[in-house]
């Protein structure tokens, strides 16, 4: 099973494009700890908004919390679940 990204490589991912967290969050009225929230739970909005800024689809980001149409999985899957 695919794992998500880490906190730091979606930091760094933004950094590449010319964007921080905080800018994210400030642009969108969010605060950045929702933002930094996001890049570890599930977070359909800001992983959105994350995604887009990264140009990459939340289903790559977040194979754990997306599947491959880039739709929200179940809380519990069987992998965890077994």
């Amino acid at each position: 099973m695919a794992m998500n990204w880490t906190k730091q490589a979606i930091i760094f991912a933004l950094r590449e494009k010319g964007i921080t967290a905080a800018e994210l969050a400030r642009q969108n009225g969010l605060s950045r700890f929702t933002v930094y929230g996001a890049m570890e739970r599930p977070s359909p909005k800001v992983q959105s908004l994350i995604s887009d800024a990264l140009g990459i689809p939340r289903q790559k980001i977040w194979p754990q919390f997306y599947d491959s149409k880039g739709e929200r999985t179940g809380l519990i899957n069987a992998a965890r679940a077994a």
